[in-house]
């Protein structure tokens, strides 16, 4: 495994699982505000039975709304590990990695943040910073690849 670039996979995904948790709740309520009974007028207590198709539709609708939890738990649990993992850098690591993946400035917006000349420092910086991630997220295996 390429330790760097999986490293850098997981902080470029770090603001789409933001989106991706909101994205989960909408969900979420939308599943159980339509899995809800609409008409309960509609029921014929006369009979001694559900319909068949109303029983599967109501259970495709609860395991639906406990993949979705899962999902949003998952999501959550990732997100808090990166952040975690993030807070554990050095100060210049921290803001790099959140101007370059979190924020998505330019790099110009980035040199101009660090008060930095010339794009290759602003590269090597993102590169060591990428390197330290990936040994905090990892571990040893990540050492070959720093």
């Amino acid at each position: 495994m390429n330790y760097f670039k999986e490293a850098e996979r997981v902080l470029m995904s770090r603001r789409t699982l933001e989106r991706s948790l909101s994205n989960l709740r909408r969900r979420l309520q939308h599943t159980m505000r339509n899995g809800a009974p609409h008409d309960i007028s509609g029921i014929d207590y006369s009979q001694p039975y559900a319909k068949e198709s109303a029983v599967n539709d109501t259970m495709k609708d609860y395991l639906d709304v406990i993949e979705i939890k899962s999902e949003i738990k998952t999501t959550e649990s990732e997100i808090k590990f990166i952040d975690d993992v993030i807070s554990q850098l050095s100060e210049q690591s921290k803001k790099v990695l959140n101007l370059w993946y979190v924020e998505k400035k330019t790099k110009d917006e980035i040199r101009e943040a660090l008060e930095k000349d010339g794009s290759t420092t602003i590269y090597s910086m993102r590169n060591k910073a990428i390197g330290e991630f990936a040994l905090l997220y990892f571990g040893a295996g990540a050492l070959a690849s720093t």
